[in-house]
């Protein structure tokens, strides 16, 4: 039997995701995670409703309670809603349910690998337009490509360069696309920025959101999207039943309730106060997230220093992205560590 025969024609030239992590660690900062886990308080009360979950029986395949807190604290109904196991899933979905073999994905690039990744593994053609030199949107090659595309994603702010594109150049997008317009929100509560008023009005925005980041939720894998009742219909067609644990459930529903504000607020201050340390020396992209894009004198060097001292960050190589370097904005413990091997020069 020959598995490399076997296999579907559009995953043999992929290569499993790696994120390209330090496997033995002091500190990460590579993967834009929250920094500070659920307050303990938060932790007590998710423990506690777990222990009051029968493990034997399968999890609410709605999400029903979940949806209706998401649904309130965003100003939309429970069936505009559907949750996924990570954004990536829903990422899968969106292409699986919108897209047939050879049909093009338009992508901004550099941005979140996985949009290329799951389009080519779903048989879809992956059509990739370069930012412009300020890592914006440039919107005319972008609508360009969209004739006759199914999908088109834009992060919003952008990962792995942080920065939020120019709100006028994606509103002519939405408006000027025949096609679906996936907004990935996913550092929404750290930007202060959203598209989601403005969903109403335009029947093809998808606005992605996530439990992995501001929430502190990166262990338990949770997303969720905020479209028209009409795409979310055809979305839970392909979606998986029961996809979304008990487990995941009862925590985002305990934290749905929390105000992200103090601990973002945290970030927030610190990311300024490295972004401003950081430019002295190095070139920096200006940042709406909670990681900072930042091009170093030699990304190899980088890499040896940094996991000599046992700190995981993000490396870039070849082509437009080479010698860039994303760190992650973590304790300030952490912020000063990495800082400290900035300054001798990398």
């Amino acid at each position: 039997m020959n598995i490399e025969k076997m296999q579907r024609s559009s995953v043999k030239g992929l290569k499993p995701y790696d994120p390209g992590l330090l496997k033995n660690y002091r500190y990460k900062l590579d993967a834009n995670e929250n920094g500070y886990d659920v307050p303990a308080a938060a932790k007590k009360e998710i423990l506690r409703r777990i222990a009051k979950i029968d493990f034997n029986r399968y999890p609410d395949p709605g999400c029903s309670a979940l949806k209706e807190l998401i649904a309130g604290k965003n100003g939309v109904k429970p069936s505009n809603i559907v949750m996924g196991n990570g954004s990536d899933e829903i990422i899968h979905y969106l292409i699986q349910a919108f897209t047939n073999t050879g049909d093009r994905v338009v992508i901004p690039d550099p941005t979140f690998e996985v949009y290329r990744i799951l389009a080519l593994a779903n048989g879809a053609k992956p059509v990739m337009v370069p930012l412009d030199e300020k890592f914006d949107l440039d919107e005319r090659a972008v609508l360009k490509a969209s004739k006759g595309a199914k999908l088109i994603f834009i992060a919003y702010p952008n990962n792995p360069t942080g920065n939020c594109f120019s709100e006028d150049r994606i509103r002519r997008i939405i408006k000027g696309a025949s096609c679906l317009v996936v907004l990935d929100e996913a550092y929404f509560q750290f930007s202060g920025r959203s598209f989601l008023p403005e969903l109403r009005e335009n029947k093809n925005l998808i606005i992605l959101r996530t439990f992995s980041k501001a929430y502190s939720m990166a262990a338990l894998r949770l997303g969720y999207l905020i479209a028209d009742e009409k795409i979310a219909t055809v979305i839970n067609k392909v979606r998986l039943p029961y996809n979304i644990n008990a487990l995941s459930q009862a925590g985002a529903g305990v934290m749905m309730k929390l105000s992200t504000d103090r601990i973002t607020g945290i970030i927030l201050r610190e990311k300024e106060m490295m972004y401003r340390l950081i430019t002295e020396t190095y070139p920096v992209v200006r940042s709406n997230a909670n990681f900072l894009f930042i091009r170093v004198k030699d990304g190899k060097k980088a890499k040896k220093i940094f996991e000599k001292n046992g700190i995981s960050i993000r490396i870039f190589t070849g082509g437009r992205l080479d010698n860039y370097i994303r760190l992650s904005i973590g304790t300030p413990q952490e912020n000063r560590a990495a800082l400290k091997i900035l300054k001798r020069g990398v």
